[in-house]
């Protein structure tokens, strides 16, 4: 937590200091500053905490038995680049009290954040009045506001295209008017398979509980003009109000495309068929940026899949790398010899292949998805296999969450050592290309068990 009361005054400081240069310029009374959340307080660390976020942070409903929310890191490390830290789920709660729970969910401490908006020019033309506001709002509310306030209209269409219609309704005059009324009186909620609809001060919610049926028993209602921090459930006492506001829940959630809702299959991650194209084999030649992160994951994620690498002289240096200290991999020629580093969210595991004859080479890298969440890897040179690896957990969620680079280690390294020793280590051989061929989607991907699910309801039917 110490971390995070850190990272508070850090933003705090530099809040400042983009402040002090605005009003150095000349702008601040024209700027309009807006600071908010994204979602309330998370209970994401679980009850201890952990040292590896993207490790505590995966959710799968195969996940093994081994999988470990956590690494052994030295505590003097947290808060420095080597730990991905994240605070117990009882500091989520202090953050969010007085509201129930957490981000992911759609009780007031998911969802319920603070809001600070500032345009000293706009205070003295009575485009707005100091003080606290009360009103319900959205954050869809927040692009029309913004439109309104710098005096600009939103297209109704681009390049002949009708635009879709806003979500959000400008609270301008809420603003302007402490008395006004909401300019939002609905609006429906979503995450995770909680979900919510608020209407003129009364609050429809439910807590679910993952891979669980969907009952219309979950909901639980409140009057937050009374009762902000939800405690007293009226749902036994207003059977007719918790009918009509599942009614306008259940028609919101088809306008805007939130079914289907999770369930215990995980079959929900399939992607969009389009994204098929996103899985073909990728040739990346020396000098290319960064892969984009998603963009990266999609060649790796869940599946079987090969790295072949052509260098057309050796030396040394980083020929591949994706991810960083939270979870990637790395293929690297140190001293002459070619090496595989795997940072399993944040254990390092080091293979040595051997040595690299001077001269073009073809360097492959193989990865089989099996059973319980691994990968087994083969490194190969012309063809001669190098190293066989024991197997490790794979790389999902979040992680890696760096993009693929090539001839180099950008940013966070995969190898904190290596780093140590020649920081983003520039390949300083001849590298041709890097080639990523996906392979089949491994057994515990949502394309596999979707197809399960799929022949086993052909055999019961």
């Amino acid at each position: 937590m110490e971390v995070y009361a850190a990272l508070v005054d850090n933003i705090d400081q530099n809040l400042a200091r983009l402040t002090d240069t605005l009003e150095a310029l000349g702008e601040l009374d024209n700027t309009i500053i807006v600071f908010t959340s994204d979602n309330g307080g998370t209970g994401e660390g679980g009850l201890e905490g952990t040292r590896s976020y993207f490790s505590r942070f995966v959710h799968h409903p195969a996940l093994p038995g081994d999988w470990t929310p956590d690494v052994d890191r030295d505590p003097a490390l947290i808060g420095g680049p080597r730990s991905l830290v994240h605070y117990p789920r009882g500091w989520g709660m202090a953050s969010n009290t007085p509201f129930r729970l957490y981000k992911g969910h759609t009780y007031a401490g998911g969802v319920r954040v603070p809001f600070v908006l500032s345009l000293p020019r706009g205070a003295r033309e009575g485009l707005l009045t100091p003080g606290v506001r009360t009103q319900y709002q959205y954050v869809t509310d927040i692009a029309p506001t913004l439109l309104r306030l710098a005096g600009l209209e939103r297209p109704a269409q681009r390049r002949g295209v009708t635009l879709q219609e806003p979500d959000g309704i400008s609270f301008t005059p809420v603003l302007a008017d402490p008395d006004h009324a909401s300019t939002h009186p609905e609006q429906y909620c979503e995450m995770t398979g909680n979900r919510s609809y608020y209407r003129g001060g009364h609050k429809l919610v439910t807590l679910h509980r993952p891979g669980t049926p969907y009952d219309d028993s979950e909901w639980a209602l409140y009057d937050i003009r009374t009762d902000l921090t939800e405690i007293h459930d009226l749902a036994a006492e207003r059977p007719d109000l918790v009918k009509e506001l599942s009614e306008a829940w259940e028609a919101a959630a088809w306008r805007n495309g939130v079914f289907p809702l999770p369930d215990g299959s995980g079959a929900l991650a399939r992607r969009n068929p389009a994204e098929q194209r996103l899985t073909r084999p990728l040739t990346l030649l020396p000098g290319t940026p960064e892969l984009e992160r998603y963009r990266s994951s999609r060649l790796v994620s869940l599946r079987s899949f090969e790295i072949t690498v052509v260098i057309d002289g050796t030396g040394e240096g980083v020929l591949v790398s994706h991810g960083g200290q939270g979870g990637g991999y790395s293929l690297y020629v140190e001293d002459g010899r070619l090496h595989l580093a795997y940072n399993e969210y944040g254990v390092l595991h080091e293979t040595d292949a051997g040595p690299l004859a001077s001269g073009a080479h073809v360097i492959a890298l193989t990865a089989t998805a099996e059973k319980g969440l691994r990968w087994s890897f083969t490194v190969s040179v012309d063809g001669e296999v190098r190293a066989t690896p024991p197997s490790v957990h794979q790389l999902i969620g979040m992680a890696p969450f760096q993009g693929i680079s090539i001839g180099i280690d950008r940013k966070s390294p995969v190898s904190w050592p290596l780093f140590e020793r020649h920081r983003s280590f520039r390949y300083q051989g001849t590298l041709r290309s890097v080639t990523y061929t996906p392979g089949e989607p491994g057994p515990d991907s949502p394309e596999a068990v979707a197809a399960a699910l799929k022949q086993a309801a052909a055999a019961f039917e």
